[in-house]
């Protein structure tokens, strides 16, 4: 009989031999937004905390802001039509439905009625999608920023891969496992991290930063184990620019953006949930949207995330009427950077033409 003791002693040895062989993790090789936990951070830096100069806190401390139902805008229907003609239409939140030529586009898709895991709770919209999943032309690329509920919705990912079953999904990392766990297979995710590179069609995509955070479920423990950010896309002598869920933070993420990229073409850059001040650390105000407008050399922006969910303090019609007082502050065009209609379509270039 073999003595306990000695197989004891041999596992004990084989274990520690296993652990010491066991490669470790070299930090100093990881990218500085990635933590040794397999976590991610912003890597920017914020200093002082300075208050949205268009509203103090106390100021609103009392306001109600409820959100009432906006009209939906329909016409321009046959510009989806027409291959030469880019459009692009809000549908609320930070979703649009961009017509790029023959391919068709969805960022942070949320059809659903609640940004919210289940139906009966959370905040519920008071004015329906702009234009429906069903009414629109066919979906080929959709765009995820990060994994919040008002941009992460799984209703509506599996109503778009259950319409479209070709449909191609790009993803900040570690988010491929929420679409593969609600049935979109794998091959058809592209997955990436910060500065990283794909290729769909005609388009290159780039993801690209953003100063935010990620955590999807209240009672999930590691915040911003998923990704954030924003999408570069650009053909031929087009670009255009997906911010996402932004904060300014010190601004050298967009800084680097703009010095890669700017002039953009097209830029969709968020105006609302800013208020109270502190939430400007991650969520740019009306301002500071203006200013990214200016930053990146946009020749046509357009606002979003605002009008669509009641998430803060800021009232229905505090982000564009702040944009209004932000565009004369700063001497930018009405028709350079809009406040469109839920459910407008709106040309953002031509082919055919030689105007922008």
């Amino acid at each position: 009989m073999v003595n306990k003791h000695f197989i004891f002693a041999v596992l004990s040895a084989l274990f520690l031999a296993a652990c010491s062989s066991a490669p470790k993790l070299d930090v100093s090789k990881l990218p500085p937004h990635h933590t040794a936990d397999g976590r991610f951070r912003n890597t920017d830096t914020i200093g002082p905390l300075l208050l949205d100069t268009m509203h103090l806190e106390e100021a609103v401390k009392n306001f109600d802001n409820t959100f009432e139902s906006l009209p939906l805008i329909r016409g321009g229907e046959s510009l989806w039509l027409d291959s030469s003609k880019y459009t692009a239409t809000w549908i609320g939140q930070s979703t649009f439905y961009l017509r790029l030529g023959n391919v068709g586009v969805l960022t942070d898709p949320i059809f659903s009625k609640r940004a919210s895991p289940v139906s009966l709770f959370g905040p519920k919209r008071p004015t329906p999608p702009g234009r429906s999943l069903d009414s629109l032309p066919p979906v080929d690329l959709v765009l995820i920023s990060h994994d919040h509920y008002d941009h992460l919705d799984k209703k509506s990912i599996k109503a778009i891969y259950k319409k479209y079953p070709k449909v191609i999904f790009a993803v900040p990392l570690k988010i491929a496992d929420l679409l593969e766990d609600w049935g979109v297979p794998s091959a058809q995710i592209i997955e990436k991290d910060w500065w990283e590179e794909a290729f769909f069609k005609d388009w290159k995509l780039t993801f690209v930063p953003a100063h935010h955070k990620a955590k999807r479920f209240i009672f999930e423990r590691n915040l911003n184990k998923r990704l954030w950010g924003g999408w570069i896309l650009q053909k031929n002598d087009k670009t255009i620019w997906f911010a996402g869920d932004i904060a300014m933070g010190d601004g050298s993420y967009y800084k680097e953006i703009a010095s890669r990229f700017a002039p953009i073409d097209f830029c969709m850059i968020p105006i609302g949930s800013y208020l109270p001040a502190r939430l400007t650390r991650m969520h740019v105000s009306p301002r500071q949207a203006a200013q990214l407008h200016l930053l990146m050399k946009s020749k046509f922006s357009i606002a979003m995330h605002w009008a669509t969910f009641s998430l803060t303090k800021d009232r229905m019609w505090d982000p564009p009427n702040d944009l209004n007082r932000a565009r004369y502050e700063l001497s930018i065009p009405e028709d350079r950077f809009r406040v469109s209609g839920m459910g407008e379509i709106i040309l953002i270039w031509d082919n055919n033409s030689s105007e922008y």
